[in-house]
C-alpha cells in the first residue's frame, strides 16, 4: 500500500453507525445516558415535575396508596388530554407517552447534535 493510501480518511456512512438515529447523533448519549439533561423530551419533563410535585402534597396529606393511584391517574388522564406543550410535537402511533415522531426513550432527538455522517465515534452496528 502505498503512503499516500495509508493517509486517506475512508468516510464511512452514518446509517452504519451504531450511534446513528434518524440524522442525529446517540453518541454522548450512548456514553452517560441521561447525563445531559438537555436532551430529555420538555413534555415528560414537566410531567415529572408535576408528579413530584403531587407527591410532596399527597405526603403532606397523608394519603394512602390506593387514594394516591386514584388521584394520580385522574389527574395524568386530564394532563394528557390536555395536549402537548411543545413546539416540535408531531404526533405519531408510538407506544410511549407522549406519542410524537421525535421521541427516542425519554430523550427528544431535535434535541441531540446532527450528525455529520463520519466522526472519530463510527462504530459499525452490532448485528443482531
Amino acid at each position: 500500500m502505498s503512503e499516500h493510501a495509508k493517509n486517506v480518511l475512508v468516510r464511512l456512512p452514518a446509517f452504519g453507525c451504531r450511534s446513528y438515529y434518524q440524522g442525529r447523533c446517540l453518541y454522548e448519549e450512548q456514553l452517560n445516558p441521561g447525563l445531559n439533561q438537555d436532551y430529555r423530551c420538555v413534555v415528560q419533563l414537566g410531567w415529572e415535575a408535576a408528579y413530584d410535585d403531587f407527591l410532596n402534597r399527597a405526603d403532606n396529606f397523608g394519603l394512602d396508596e390506593t387514594e394516591l393511584m386514584r388521584l394520580w391517574s385522574a389527574r395524568f388522564e386530564r394532563m394528557v388530554s390536555e395536549g402537548v406543550v411543545c413546539p416540535q410535537y408531531v404526533p405519531t402511533t408510538a407506544e410511549a407517552l407522549p406519542e410524537c415522531r421525535h421521541l427516542f426513550v425519554d430523550i427528544c432527538l431535535l434535541r441531540l447534535p446532527m450528525c455529520a455522517g463520519h466522526c472519530i465515534n463510527y462504530r459499525l452496528r452490532a448485528k443482531a
